[in-house]
C-alpha cells in the first residue's frame, strides 16, 4: 500500500465509538475518542481550570464532567455538549460520569498509571505504602 495523500487522511472516518449503557440514566449513550481539536480543547480546560483554582489539590476539578463533555456525541457523531455545560453536567450522577470518564478514558488513553495512582493513594491509610509493609 501506498502513502496516503492529503484528500484520503482528510476523509477518513478514524474516530472509534463505543455504546454504554448507564443505569442511573437508564438509557445508552455514545462515547466517542476526541479528535485532535477537542482533546486540546478539554486539555485547555483542565489547566485553565487548575490555574483559576490556584491550587495542585484541585487540578481534576470538574475531570468527569469536561471528559464527558468532550465526548458524549449523538449518532451523526456531534458532540452534545459544549465546554459551557461542564459545571452543570457536573451536577449529574456521579456513578454514570464515573462509566461515561472509564469509556472515554479507554478510547482516548488521556489518564493511565496516574488515575490508578491517585486512586490508590487515596484509599491507603497514610504511612502505609501499596504492598502493605
Amino acid at each position: 500500500m501506498g502513502l496516503l495523500t492529503k484528500q484520503e487522511i482528510l476523509s477518513q472516518d478514524d474516530l472509534k465509538t463505543e455504546e454504554l449503557y448507564i443505569p442511573e440514566w437508564k438509557a445508552s449513550v455514545l462515547v466517542s475518542e476526541l479528535s485532535a481539536d477537542a482533546r486540546d480543547e478539554f486539555e485547555q480546560f483542565m489547566v485553565g481550570e487548575r490555574d483559576k483554582l490556584q491550587s495542585k489539590k484541585n487540578e481534576y476539578a470538574h475531570i468527569r464532567a469536561a471528559l464527558a463533555a468532550a465526548t458524549l456525541v449523538d449518532e451523526k457523531g456531534e458532540r452534545l455538549f459544549s465546554s459551557q455545560d461542564i459545571i452543570k453536567l457536573g451536577k449529574k450522577s456521579g456513578k454514570a460520569l464515573d462509566r461515561i470518564f472509564d469509556v472515554a478514558n479507554k478510547l482516548n488513553k488521556i489518564y493511565g498509571q496516574e488515575r490508578e495512582n491517585i486512586e490508590k493513594n487515596s484509599e491507603a491509610p497514610q504511612g502505609d505504602s501499596p504492598d502493605g509493609e
